[in-house]
């Protein structure tokens, strides 16, 4: 859309300062004819300034996308690597509690951290889930943030 604006405005532009040096070469002098073309070129190309520099912002928006996806995937990693962790960590907890804690074993690690007191206050499962948490939130704000660029593309070119 914004690409559209600008390329229609840059043509009318060109339009009018091309008729304006015609109306010039054709008298040999100014006349209000050919100011008045050259004041329309002007105008149009003012107008297009605008239509460039949000078009290069959404350009710049949209640019962004693949580093976007780059960064969900090195968050998932992490995640998947701490889940991996917690998970080694409860399931070593839960063989040794297994009388108490047996009927658990399919349960997510996450969740059994929650179960188990001496795990939930242990630091550094706490802080691997504090970690996880904040991963799992920066995840949903570049999701979002990759939503968003469809409106950006949508203004820029119609795209999706």
């Amino acid at each position: 859309m914004v690409c559209l604006f600008f390329i229609i405005s840059l043509a009318v532009a060109i339009f009018f300062f091309v008729k304006s040096i015609k109306e010039y070469n054709r008298n040999n002098e100014d006349t209000d004819e050919s100011c008045g073309y050259f004041v329309a070129a002007i105008i149009a190309g003012i107008i297009s300034v605008p239509f460039l520099i949000w078009g290069l912002i959404l350009i710049d928006e949209i640019a962004n996308e693949y580093i976007i996806d780059n960064k969900i995937a090195m968050y998932e990693e992490e995640n998947a690597s701490i889940e991996e962790s917690i998970d080694v960590t409860v399931r070593s907890y839960m063989d040794f509690e297994a009388s108490t804690y047996g009927e658990l074993k399919d349960k997510d690690a996450i969740n059994l951290v929650s179960l188990f007191p001496e795990l939930k206050s242990d630091t550094l499962v706490q802080k691997q889930i504090e970690v996880y948490v904040a991963n799992n939130n920066k995840i949903k704000q570049l999701k979002e943030e990759k939503i968003d660029l469809s409106k950006s593309k949508w203004q820029l070119y119609f795209g999706r």
